[in-house]
């Protein structure tokens, strides 16, 4: 939309981590949400990035366990990582940056070759994990992907520790929120012809805006009926009226992603 300002979705409202916003890309975010125990979202992790030798590591996307050897994240989450970066998946974490839940070194990661980060379409990745994960015990769990899309006006849950407003602060707890599902039509109305593409999905209250994701929620789940229905993509701003959040459709993808795993050698 001419004149619109977005910024990238690595920064969203359930809670969030700060990366500096770039003018001309898409924001992430969960907003107006409630604190909840990890036991209530089983599959979701933490992703913290170690930038170089002298920093710590430190949330910035969240991912979801779909194998024991791999998760799903959003593409922009790993779009363009210097070599040298190293990222950790936490598991069983209530806390953002805490130090709670299980440590798992990401042992190589890759994005979908057509993400574009200018429009964010195809804005999927996959994590691969050098060791197995035990999802019998402990407390973790995979989801499956939902082949198909829910109905428009379904009531979807979005989970993370991003900003709990706009401009933050973030969560350091993990918090949710439901959002119903906006249909395209409506949301491509929103965002302008041709912003929102078939690999995408609409979340939230446009009348009145509130319960959203936000800044560091990005690549964090959106589900219903316990199964991945998206990923937190992008937006503009966090709980505004007329702007719900567009996720990542993860049924569109679930071809690619499970030829990926399988390159790898994963299950």
């Amino acid at each position: 939309m001419a004149g619109a300002m977005y910024f990238p979705l690595l920064l969203l409202a359930i809670g969030c981590s700060c990366i500096p916003t770039i003018a001309g890309q898409p924001e992430g975010r969960i907003i107006d949400g409630t604190t909840v125990d990890i036991a209530r979202h089983p599959y979701i992790a933490s992703l913290r990035y170690r930038r170089d030798e002298e920093s710590s590591y430190k949330h910035e996307c969240a991912g979801v366990i779909i194998s024991e050897h791999a998760l799903v994240t959003s593409a922009q989450c790993l779009h363009g990582l210097p070599a040298e970066t190293k990222l950790q998946a936490v598991l069983g974490a209530n806390t953002r940056n805490g130090t709670d839940g299980f440590i798992y070194p990401v042992a190589n990661w890759t994005h979908h070759p057509n993400y574009d980060p200018v429009t964010v379409d195809n804005d999927v990745g996959v994590l691969l994990l050098d060791t197995a994960l035990n999802l019998t015990q402990f407390g973790i769990s995979s989801i499956g992907i939902r082949p198909e899309r829910p109905a428009v006006g379904r009531l979807a849950t979005v989970a993370g520790w991003g900003y709990r407003e706009e401009w933050g602060p973030s969560s350091y707890n993990l918090e949710q929120a439901q959002v119903p599902v906006v249909s395209s039509e409506q949301c491509s109305a929103i965002y302008g012809a041709g912003e929102i593409t078939e690999r995408m999905i609409c979340a939230g209250y446009v009348a009145e805006g509130g319960s959203d994701a936000c800044q560091g929620d990005t690549g964090g789940p959106l589900v219903i009926d316990g199964q991945l229905v998206g990923l937190v993509s992008w937006g503009r701003g966090c709980g505004r009226p007329n702007y719900p959040t567009v996720y990542c459709h993860v049924g569109s993808f679930a071809d690619w992603i499970e030829e990926t795993i399988a390159a790898a050698g994963a299950q």
